[in-house]
């Protein structure tokens, strides 16, 4: 705002100020010696006034002087802590912490692995090793069931069971091609219920977390009332 201003306000606001701080002198009808009196008064407080500010200045001086060497002596200590950490000299005085390496203490060469190579370090889990397992087990399933040895029914009175009256002979490719169809639309309906029941055990964990969070937060809502 001060930026702003014109050069007549600023000096408007100059003498504002000067005239509630320096009081005007009520020297009227004062003779000689009252006046000697009053000028040797005002000398020793602009004495007192000048000792005031060299010592403030000197005390300002001391503690500028001061702050310098503890910022020098955190330095140094911050460099002998990263040395002894393996890091560089200057890794804790910059701004900014140093990076983490994601790496075991045992072991010589530095890590060069991308942040994404790290990241993908702590996704997954046992959850996925699982998930992978159990696909891989499907697969081989899937695979003996579909590649075993057909055995079909033996017809009984020359039809074969389960066949409608008026139906017509269906040639035995077709009813192979057939019965694989029904198998594979039988093994997705499976899969696809398995998949919505993972959701919905997915879902109902989240609603019991979210359960336990309102509970917790309930509590400590409790104990601040009574504290």
């Amino acid at each position: 705002m001060e930026r702003n201003k014109t050069k007549e306000q600023l000096e408007e606001e100059k003498k504002i100020s000067l005239s509630f701080r320096i009081k005007p002198l009520a020297i009227e009808g004062f003779n000689d010696s009252k006046l000697r009196e009053k000028a040797q008064e005002l000398w020793e407080l602009i004495v007192k006034l000048e000792t005031e500010k060299y010592d403030l200045e000197e005390r300002q001086k001391r503690q500028d002087y001061d702050l310098k060497e503890l910022k020098e002596r955190q330095k140094q200590q911050l460099r002998h802590k990263a040395l002894k950490k393996g890091l560089d000299p200057e890794a804790l005085t910059g701004k900014y912490p140093p990076k983490i390496q994601v790496a075991s203490k045992y072991e010589r060469r530095v890590d060069t692995r991308s942040y994404d190579d790290k990241k993908k370090l702590f996704e997954g889990g046992w959850e996925e090793i699982g998930k992978e397992v159990n696909e891989k087990i499907w697969n081989e399933k899937k695979d003996q069931y579909v590649g075993r040895q057909k055995s079909k029914l033996p017809k009984w009175f020359g039809e074969r069971p389960g066949k409608k009256s008026g139906e017509p002979e269906t040639p035995e490719g077709e009813e192979d091609a057939k019965a694989d169809e029904d198998i594979i639309e039988d093994e997705e309906e499976v899969e696809e219920e398995v998949v919505e029941e993972e959701e919905e055990e997915e879902e109902e964990e989240e609603e019991e977390e979210e359960e336990e969070e309102e509970e917790e937060e309930e509590e400590e809502e409790e104990e601040e009332e009574e504290e």
